[in-house]
C-alpha cells in the first residue's frame, strides 16, 4: 500500500510540473514598444529579434537577454530589453553612427563619422550621403576606409552636420585630389572649393534653392566672401 501510495503522489507530482511547464511554455510577450529604432519598422524589428514563437515566451526572452549574447543586426550597435510586465517589454535600440557610405564592388560600405566601415550592404539607406572621390584599393569591415588624408573624415562629417542643419538633401559629395568640394543636388553641382566659410558656403546654397529648382547646371561658391552678393551659376 505504501509503495502504491508513493507511485501515485510521484505520478500526481509529475503530472502537475508537466501542466505547469506547458503554462509556463505557452506564455507569450504580447506588448512589444521601441524606443530609438528609425532604420526598421517595429514589424521588421519584431521578425529580426523574434524570428521564432518560443523567443517570445518570457522566461525564454529573459534569460537569453541576460546570459546570451546580442543578436547581431545590420545598422544596429546594440539593444537593451527591459521588462514592464511579464508579457510587455520596451526595448532600446542603439543605431550605428553613419556618416556617408561609398560604393565597393556592388555593396554599400556605409562608414562613421572616424571613417571606421561599420556596415556592409546591398541595401540603400534614406538619409545616407554618397561620398566619391576617397581612394582606396581595398576595403575591410570594421576597419578605418585606407585613404591617404584622414582628415576627410572630419570635414564629411562638418558637411553632412551641414546639410542637416540646413535641411538640404543631396545625391552626394564629391572630392579631388587637393580637397576641393562638389555637392550633388538633382541636375545642380555646387562647386564649394576648399574647407574655408563652409557654413556661410552651405547658408548660401540654401538661400538659393528656390531660385535653382528646376535648372541644370553649376553653381560657383568657391569663391565666396562675406561682401558678395551674387555668385555664378553656368546653366548646362
Amino acid at each position: 500500500m505504501k509503495k502504491k501510495h508513493r507511485w501515485g503522489t510521484v505520478v500526481v507530482l509529475l503530472l502537475v510540473f508537466v501542466l505547469f511547464a506547458a503554462g509556463l511554455y505557452s506564455l507569450r510577450i504580447r506588448s512589444i514598444q521601441y524606443i530609438g529604432n528609425t532604420r526598421y519598422s517595429d514589424e521588421e524589428m519584431n521578425h529580426l529579434l523574434f524570428q521564432e514563437s518560443y523567443e517570445l515566451n518570457p522566461l525564454y526572452c529573459f534569460l537569453t537577454n541576460q546570459y546570451k549574447e546580442k543578436k547581431q543586426i545590420p545598422f544596429i550597435e546594440t539593444y537593451d530589453i527591459e521588462f514592464i510586465s511579464w508579457n510587455q517589454v520596451k526595448i532600446t535600440i542603439y543605431e550605428k553612427s553613419i556618416a556617408g557610405y561609398v560604393d565597393y564592388k556592388g555593396y554599400y560600405m556605409y562608414f562613421d563619422k572616424d571613417g571606421i566601415v561599420v556596415e556592409s550592404s546591398r541595401e540603400l539607406l534614406d538619409g545616407v550621403v554618397k561620398i566619391e572621390g576617397l581612394d582606396f584599393e581595398h576595403i575591410v569591415l570594421h576597419q578605418v576606409l585606407p585613404v591617404e588624408k584622414k582628415e576627410v573624415f572630419n570635414l564629411i562629417l562638418s558637411l553632412t552636420q551641414m546639410l542637416t542643419k540646413y535641411a538640404i538633401d543631396v545625391d552626394k559629395i564629391s572630392f579631388d585630389d587637393g580637397m576641393n568640394i562638389w555637392i550633388y543636388r538633382k541636375n545642380v553641382v555646387v562647386q564649394m572649393g576648399k574647407d574655408v566659410f563652409l557654413d556661410e558656403k552651405m547658408a548660401k546654397f540654401k538661400d538659393m534653392l528656390p531660385n535653382l529648382d528646376g535648372l541644370a547646371g553649376t553653381l560657383y561658391l568657391d569663391d565666396y566672401s562675406e561682401d558678395r552678393e551674387e555668385f555664378r551659376f553656368k546653366k548646362e
